[in-house]
Order: structure tokens, then sequence, then C-alpha cells
């Protein structure tokens, strides 16, 4: 088996807040937008944006994970995001090799970058 990709669907009680969002403090492409539904896409990252379901009240996100984003200047990316985004942890050089921090997406899912050192 192959993949050759991966899409990260997450519920949003407001899309285009979450557009908004992804495309101005992440830098992210609107792929698509509807009254429902978006996709922002980075590179490889491609992110899809959905209301929850009509029968479903929005309780917050219900992840508890940390999504990743590979990334080749951390610092750079650090520096522009950290005095405008809500931060889940600082930078840090981690003992595994990686150089990484996190921050909170609009709804609260974690997004994590990171740059894996030489």
């Amino acid at each position: 088996m192959t993949v050759e990709s991966v899409s990260i669907a997450l519920t949003t009680p407001d899309i285009s807040r979450s557009v908004t969002f992804y495309v101005r403090q992440l830098g992210f492409a609107c792929a698509l937008q509807l009254k429902r539904f978006a996709r922002v896409k980075l590179g490889k990252a491609d992110i899809m944006l959905a209301l929850p379901r009509e029968n479903e009240a929005w309780a917050g996100p219900l992840f508890t994970g940390s999504i990743y984003l590979g990334v080749d200047n951390v610092d750079a990316i650090w520096e522009r995001l950290k005095d405008h985004v809500r931060i889940a942890y600082p930078i840090e050089t981690m003992g595994y090799g990686v150089r990484e921090f996190g921050i909170l997406d609009d709804n609260g899912y974690q997004l994590s970058f990171a740059q894996t050192l030489a």
C-alpha cells in the first residue's frame, strides 16, 4: 500500500471565520468555500473545514491530538506568528531532534509547526 496524501477534516461552527484564520494568519489558500464546507491548502497540507452535523450541537473541538506541519523555516514562522495567535507551547528544540512550537487555531485545534534538525 502507498499513501499518497493525508487530508484532515476539522469541525467549525463558523466556516468564514476559520477560512479567514487559515488564510490571513497562516498563509493558506482557500481552494473551495461553500456554505457548510471549505478546503484550505498550503504546500502539501490539506485541511477541510466543515460545519457540525445539523443534528449535533457544537461543543468545541473534540480532537485531543496535535496536527503537525513539517516546515523548513520554523524559526521564521515562530517570529511571524508568536504575537498574533494563541500559543499552545513556545518554540523549543526537542530531545528527539525536532525544533517546534504549537498554536491553537480559531476553534482551539492544536497545530504544531516542526522542523527536523540536521
